[in-house]
């Protein structure tokens, strides 16, 4: 896939935009920047984004304004990036825009301007925007975002490093030893950890934050220190003039950002026009000269200080990219200041420092579109990892698309062309890394299958939270005599059938209690019903034959989350006041819509196009155990990890009675036998009457009065 990646940063000089050829899946994502175009802003366009990123002169509709000015300045940067390249704009399958960002509240509210509509238009390329919005809606800083690329890009096996960004603001990415980049990093006890350790099961993660100011302040000194007639301190010669302040760069340094832990992000609201007026005016005896060199100074110090106060492990090498690696002064400070750590250009890596960020939302808007998660919650604290960004399609040539190209008719001109190429579901996709598994060797085939696999777990972890919240509510239900009812077509109805079968035996519950309903009936266990999936009404039916009620909770299962039939049924329980939950490998899908609780693991593509019996179905299954185990477990269905209340119906499972109350009683295996005869074979009242040393009819009342809890009966 051909992306552009188009970014205006903090520093607001420009669009740089990068055309990137990225194809395959993480950790196997490869990418090749075919070229990097930086268009910089007319100074009249400058001097406006400035006054609409100021809170005394950013007025609605000044700003309502810009977003169209920077939608047409970002179109351009596009089109331009191609033309240089000799890319036809046809061969783009895609463009990223991080846009310009106006004003960032971090973790509440985020505005960034450049309309999508006008780039997709003016382009003829689908573009997604607006990517900050999705990580704060799902209790994330909103940044910083690049963190996830820089995982993907700088990782290494035997080095400790950080990817540094020096922007208006700058930013860095901290990257442990033998880090495999997992797409969905992300579990609320991860995200609550100490940022100072930054672990979870004695693993180091990657965390991301702002450091404070990069360039900002730099660029805002130097236009004051000559009247406007520089933009900023072109290779850090104004700098290089100067000495610096101690005194006025310690006082900056006490500013109360630089002692805030991570997750933080931060921009011009705190480091920008305000601050560097009141700067200018704190050191009014100091030449220009020497307060562009304290403030340099004071990016330099306060990235080397945010490495040693809040980043687990100090680095072995540092990976600068932004603009501030151009400014030989601001690097030497740093090269200095982070002793011994090794100081290395991006450039080195292929990837030159001006576009290290436009390249990274050619990634992210790659990811989005194969409906992968772009964020990493252990770099902006977001609860969970989230497809970021806002998809604003694009159509190809009307022209084209008509049948008589000669044809300049109104109607004509009005038919709606086809989408360039239409984002699937994701079950739907194709899968790069295995777009050519059929000329692979076996051994080959089935490690790609296999890596594909490991996926799935890390998939329902981003899950967790709703899935526990799915347990204490069906839980609830069935305490007060209700039904867990699993519905689903093909491979989704076989699990919850599957599911539900096993609970009799394995924790004794009537086998009305757990309930399993497929399309096309018991036929489609053993083969496919065709079309039955598609049946809504049906589906509706055979839910109200169970007369569901608001005690019951219904699990609609299917993989694309579109199933009529599932859907038909959820409607259904929906009007009968029963809780509904969602279980698809999409989001978006029309199953989420009919569920008070949405469960989405997104597996990515399958192996096999379409086939989702593998990784989908494998997130069903795990998902199913979770929620049924869990159910179990919260009902007193075992003490300890021993399933107490198993049914005895075989020899398996009468030997494995007999080892339970062995291991919960330590009693000899004879003993823990005659006890169990005792007990009528039952396997809590044998304990309870063991533990408690009360005889069976006793241990029979206490459990009852128990619920059936083992630990509450012998308490």
């Amino acid at each position: 896939m051909i992306v552009i990646g188009l970014m205006s940063g903090t520093s607001a000089d420009g669009i740089d935009a990068a055309l990137v050829e990225i194809s395959g899946a993480p950790p196997a994502l490869t990418w090749k920047l075919i070229h990097h175009h930086h268009a910089a802003y007319p100074p009249e366009l400058q001097n406006e984004i400035l006054a609409c990123v100021s809170r005394e002169t950013g007025i609605i509709d000044r700003v309502c304004a810009l977003n169209v000015a920077l939608g047409e300045q970002f179109a351009d940067a596009a089109i331009n990036a191609a033309r240089a390249a000799n890319l036809a704009l046809e061969r783009v399958d895609l463009i990223g825009s991080h846009g310009q960002t106006v004003w960032h509240i971090p973790g509440r509210a985020t505005l960034q301007i450049g309309d999508a509509a006008i780039i997709a238009e003016k382009t003829g390329v689908t573009t997604i925007s607006n990517f900050r919005a999705r990580d704060i809606a799902a209790g994330g800083q909103g940044a910083p975002l690049v963190a996830y690329v820089d995982v993907l890009l700088f990782s290494a096996a035997e080095k400790i490093r950080v990817a540094q960004n020096i922007g208006g603001i700058a930013n860095l990415t901290f990257l442990p030893k033998k880090f495999h980049h997992r797409e969905t990093e992300n579990t609320e006890r991860e995200r609550k950890k100490s940022w100072r350790s930054s672990r979870l099961g004695g693993e180091i993660y990657p965390i991301a934050f702002d450091s404070g100011p990069g360039n900002a302040l730099i660029d805002d000194a130097a236009r004051r220190a000559t009247n406007g007639a520089q933009a900023r301190d072109e290779n850090g010669a104004l700098a290089a003039r100067g000495r610096v302040n101690e005194k006025l760069l310690n006082e900056l340094l006490a500013h109360a950002y630089f002692k805030t832990p991570p997750p933080k992000t931060t921009g011009r609201e705190i480091f920008g026009a305000a601050l560097g007026a009141e700067i200018w005016t704190r050191a009014r005896d100091l030449r220009g000269e020497d307060i562009i060199a304290t403030l340099t100074a004071l990016t330099a110090d306060s990235i080397a200080r945010a490495y040693r106060n809040f980043l687990p492990q100090f680095p072995d090498e540092i990976i600068l990219s932004g603009g501030g690696a151009r400014n030989p002064t601001l690097v030497a400070r740093l090269r200095e200041k982070i002793q011994p750590a090794r100081l290395i250009l991006s450039d080195e890596f292929g990837l030159p420092v001006e576009a290290k960020e436009a390249l990274a939302f050619a990634i992210l808007a790659y990811e989005s579109a194969h409906h992968r998660p772009g964020n990493l919650p252990s770099a902006t604290g977001a609860k969970r990892a989230v497809v970021l960004g806002e998809i604003t399609p694009a159509y190809t040539s009307l022209r084209a698309e008509r049948s008589n190209p000669q044809d300049t008719s109104e109607i004509a001109l009005l038919r709606p062309s086809q989408p360039q190429k239409p984002l699937l579901a994701m079950t739907e996709s194709i899968n790069p890394a295995t777009e050519n598994i059929d000329a692979l060797s076996t051994l080959e085939i089935v490690r790609a299958i296999n890596r594909e696999d490991a996926r799935v777990a890390d998939a329902v972890a981003v899950e967790i939270e709703n899935i526990a919240r799915a347990v204490d509510e069906i839980t609830t239900r069935l305490q007060n005599g209700g039904r867990l009812i699993y519905v689903g077509a093909g491979t989704s109805g076989r699990l919850g059938i599957l599911d539900a079968v096993e609970m009799p035996p394995t924790f004794s519950t009537p086998p009305d209690v757990v309930i399993g309903l497929i399309a096309g009936g018991h036929a489609a266990m053993f083969r496919a019903v065709e079309g039955a999936e598609d049946d809504r009404a049906q589906g509706a039916r055979d839910l109200a034959a169970l007369n569901v009620n608001e005690k019951d909770s219904v699990v609609g299962l299917s993989a694309s989350g579109g199933a009529p039939y599932v859907l038909g049924a959820l409607a259904e329980a929906n009007a009968r006041g029963a809780l509904t939950i969602s279980v698809a490998a999409n989001d978006p899908a029309p199953i989420h819509a009919l569920a008070a609780i949405q469960i989405a693991a997104r597996v990515g593509a399958e192996v096999i196009a379409g086939s989702t019996r593998l990784k989908a179905g494998t997130a069903q299954k795990m998902i199913l155990n979770l929620i049924s185990t869990a159910v179990m477990i919260r009902l007193g269905k075992t003490y300890g990890n021993l399933m107490v209340d198993l049914q005895a119906t075989n020899e398996k499972l009468r030997a494995r009675a007999i080892r339970i109350v062995e291991r919960a009683c330590n009693l000899p295996r004879a003993d823990a036998e005659k006890l169990l005869r005792a007990c009528d074979g039952e396997v809590k009242t044998a304990i309870v009457a063991h533990l408690a040393r009360v005889s069976p009819e006793i241990a029979r009342a206490r459990l009852n009065r128990a619920k059936g809890v083992v630990r509450a009966a012998l308490s």
